[in-house]
């Protein structure tokens, strides 16, 4: 029963959904659902009575009234087998409307799971992450999309086995109903067994589904091939293919076989049924009290009863997008979205923001008081009480041991993660809850994004409300010092930054590091009043490094910076270090500040941040020292003196 009651909210659920996305074409259809039924129910019937007429027409011969109503009985039914097609066609149409409005509608329910929660610990949850991978892959299968096509010819189908239903009634009323409802079982029956398997598949198996098919994306993948023939992981990979596969589908499989008993009993129900009552039709035909008319109508109306039994591919395909749709409604109501948007999605465009009128905005402020944060898989805190006051327009950098909380503190500050206790205000917003005070902030983040995309969109991102002004994308990219990369692309600012599409092309690493460093300088002009740079210079050697924090600076003279490395010689003009790590308070298990000051008074304090300068500052000596001496062996006795001089 709950099973049936589960189908029932989906089926409404399909119907919400249809609404939204275009209720004038979902009227429109309905209106041709109920004509198509019609037309083939009186079809049924003219044929009924075309047969029923033909004797008495032979009998009395041509021109005679009986041939009169025979001719007038073939044209009702020739009109209706023709109408049929017509309106059939017309349905097909509009259901190509409702399909696209549809799938807008629920391709951006999705995106609002990823995006409108404007934090990123539901993306980072496995078991969140795997169910809304799992919606993806199915909304990308045939069947969704095919799904929301079938409605209306199921719908035609199912309203067509009424008529037919009423027509037989007026034979013999329970023979009806036991024959409709025998089919209704086995419908029943399929479609709950159905909806398993496709729930398995989303639910259950979204992992191992998961780990599978990452593992055939890595054969059959550009990135991953070049390791897989230098080592060897051909055949490796596809036995670990083979496994996760096997083990994801074992229990989709255990459940399909188990299943399949009430199908086979809800069959033998329906073919017991439906033969005692095509003996009863039989019997009554024989005893006259059943006309040759009616005989072929009922024969073609007890037929038609299949109406309501299961309908194939169309019920398997709408299954499938019921049990997509309904895992999807469910993840948005756990994160606190509506499971349906108040309003369907309207033609792109809309109110855009105004552009700000000066080129740079006011440095901000920053004040963390008594900020404590943990991570959901871990029972430690990463940042316990810490607090933190920068003015507005100085720079700061953030340094510490790898794993001191570093990048997650540039994420509270981002409002990514809310704190488990204290505050986090911008200029007295909250990040986390203001998207006002979020949109102050801009980050280069060390695994920043390689988009896709024209270079035009790489450094606009950052200046959202000034993305097409090019004045000020050229500005920032000639200030990240990127001017001459502008002249090395083809196509200018329209360029594709990938060499995966035509007239696209890669850029090197360095080169990227000069398009991400131009995002963040561009969200000045975007009302950015805090610049962080998350150590997206690490794949770099220090003196690059240095001299692209340098810059920065720089450039950025007068704003509030946050300089994080893990690199102290690159962040030493900056006019204050933050030293982050674990504390002497035996109270805290969580990061906190160890020391605050400018890199000299730091210094001059001997304290754990002169060690690790002291001692970084020794290993770079010695890895100069190296190259000096490897010059020295291949270098001839010119070469070295001009290289010594």
């Amino acid at each position: 029963m709950h099973r049936y009651t589960e189908t029932t909210r989906r089926y409404a659920l399909h119907a919400r959904l249809l609404w939204r996305a275009a209720p004038g074409h979902s009227v429109l259809n309905l209106f041709l659902v109920l004509a198509s039924a019609g037309t083939v129910t009186f079809g049924i019937v003219a044929t009924g009575h075309l047969v029923g007429a033909l004797p008495a027409a032979v009998r009395a011969g041509a021109g005679s009234p009986a041939a009169g109503r025979v001719w007038w009985w073939l044209a009702a039914a020739a009109a209706a087998y023709a109408l049929a097609p017509l309106i059939n066609a017309g349905q097909n149409v509009v259901a190509q409307v409702v399909s696209a409005r549809y799938l807008r509608l629920v391709f951006g329910m999705v995106a609002d799971v990823g995006t409108a929660p404007y934090g990123i610990g539901h993306l980072e949850d496995p078991e969140l992450a795997g169910r809304l991978d799992a919606v993806k892959r199915a909304m990308r299968d045939w069947t969704f999309v095919s799904g929301v096509e079938w409605t209306w010819g199921l719908l035609a189908t199912r309203v067509t086995g009424l008529g037919s239903l009423i027509l037989v009634a007026t034979w013999n009323w329970w023979a009806a109903l036991l024959a409709a409802g025998s089919y209704v079982l086995l419908a029943k029956v399929f479609v709950a067994w159905i909806g398993t398997i496709f729930d398995d598949l989303l639910e259950v198996t979204g992992n191992q589904r998961r780990q599978a098919s990452y593992v055939r994306d890595l054969m059959t993948g550009a990135p991953a091939a070049k390791e897989l023939r230098l080592f060897g992981m051909a055949d490796w990979l596809v036995h670990r293919y083979t496994t996760a596969w096997r083990d994801a589908m074992t229990v989709v499989w255990r459940n399909r076989y188990h299943n399949l008993r009430p199908i086979l009993g809800a069959c033998a129900v329906m073919l017991v049924v439906n033969a005692g009552v095509f003996a009863l039709l039989a019997r009554d035909a024989s005893a006259g009290t059943v006309s040759l008319a009616s005989l072929v109508t009922l024969v073609q109306a007890l037929l038609a009863l299949e109406a309501f039994g299961p309908l194939g591919d169309g019920q398997s395909a709408l299954a499938r997008n019921t049990s997509a749709t309904t895992m999807l409604v469910g993840l948005r109501t756990r994160l606190g979205l509506p499971d349906v948007p108040p309003h369907s999605p309207g033609a792109p465009g809309g109110n855009e923001p105004e552009p700000l009128q000066s080129t740079r905005s006011a440095a901000a402020a920053i004040d963390l008081r008594e900020v404590t944060f943990h991570y959901p898989t871990r029972d430690e805190p990463t940042v316990e009480r810490l607090s933190l006051h920068v003015p507005a327009g100085q720079s700061v950098a953030i340094v510490g041991i790898n794993g001191a909380g570093k990048s997650t503190l540039i994420k509270l500050l981002c409002g990514l993660y809310p704190p488990d206790a204290g505050t986090i205000r911008i200029d007295d917003g909250d990040p986390s809850a203001d998207e006002a005070t979020r949109n102050r902030v801009a980050v280069i983040f060390q695994d920043f994004v390689r988009y896709h995309l024209p270079l035009r969109d790489n450094v606009g991102f950052g200046a959202h409300t000034r993305h097409d002004d090019e004045a000020v994308l050229a500005r920032a990219l000639e200030d990240a010092g990127g001017t001459s990369l502008l002249d090395r692309v083809e196509h200018g600012w329209d360029t594709v930054l990938s060499a995966e599409y035509a007239e696209g092309t890669d850029l090197s690493g360095g080169q990227w590091q000069r398009v991400a460093l131009a995002r963040a300088l561009a969200a000045v002009a975007g009302g950015a009043g805090v610049l962080v740079l998350d150590e997206p210079t690490a794949a770099l050697d220090v003196r690059a490094e240095a001299a692209l924090f340098d810059r920065f600076l720089e450039v950025t003279r007068g704003m509030t910076t946050l300089l994080v490395s893990h690199r102290l010689s690159s962040v030493r003009h900056a006019d204050r270090i933050v030293v982050i790590g674990p504390t002497d308070d035996p109270t805290r298990t969580g990061t906190g500040i160890v020391e605050d000051g400018s890199h000299e008074e730091l210094m001059a304090a001997g304290g754990a941040y002169a060690r690790m300068f002291s001692l970084q500052a020794a290993r770079f000596a010695a890895a100069g020292a190296d190259e000096t001496a490897g010059a020295d062996e291949t270098a001839g006795p010119d070469e070295t003196a001009v290289e010594r001089r």
